[in-house]
This record gives C-alpha cells, sequence and structure tokens, in this order.
C-alpha cells in the first residue's frame, strides 16, 4: 500500500488557514456584541454559544427578545465588521439567564 506524499509546503500551508479560521474567544463576542446591539440591550441580553455561524443570545424578557428580533438585520451587519475572525450569518434569541462574563 502506497503512503500518501503530500509535500510539507501544502501540510503546513493547510494547518496554518486552519490557525487563521480560529473561533474568536468570548471576549472578543462580548465586546462586539455590546458594540452591535448598544449599551440598553447588552444590559438585557448576553451571547452564550455561536454554533455554525448562529450566535446564540440570551435575553432577559419578552419585550426584549422582540426589540433584538426587529434590529436582527442591523445588529448582524454590525457584528459583521465586528467579528472578523468568523462569520456570524444568523443570531437566534431566546428567553435565558443573563449572567456576567467571568
Amino acid at each position: 500500500m502506497a503512503a500518501d506524499k503530500t509535500p510539507l509546503e501544502d501540510i503546513l500551508k493547510n494547518v496554518i488557514e486552519k490557525m487563521g479560521k480560529k473561533r474568536p474567544s468570548e471576549e472578543e463576542i462580548g465586546d462586539a456584541w455590546v458594540e452591535a446591539a448598544g449599551n440598553a440591550a447588552a444590559r438585557h441580553s448576553r451571547p452564550v454559544g455561536l454554533k455554525k455561524s448562529v450566535l446564540v443570545v440570551n435575553v432577559d424578557g419578552s419585550g426584549w427578545l422582540y426589540e433584538l428580533s426587529t434590529a436582527k438585520r442591523e445588529i448582524l451587519s454590525k457584528l459583521d465588521v465586528s467579528v472578523k475572525k468568523k462569520k456570524i450569518k444568523d443570531i437566534r434569541f431566546r428567553i435565558g439567564e443573563i449572567t456576567p462574563p467571568k
């Protein structure tokens, strides 16, 4: 059975590309959220996860759920500028616990 003879240069290039696509940190997402959603909304919401380019955000009540849902397109466009390492394609809002980041 013949061994795969991929040149070392190609392997290194692939590894470097994957490292460049590293997920943004929780702190980066939190900072970008405050900037994109605004201070008032950020006091009533908190990003809790990022999976498959979908940002999951907890909100502390139905009023904020509605308010942020109606502003989703605007927030997404601001996040696109703020979070450069990872493309956020959608936001899912849900009512849940709002705890400050650790």
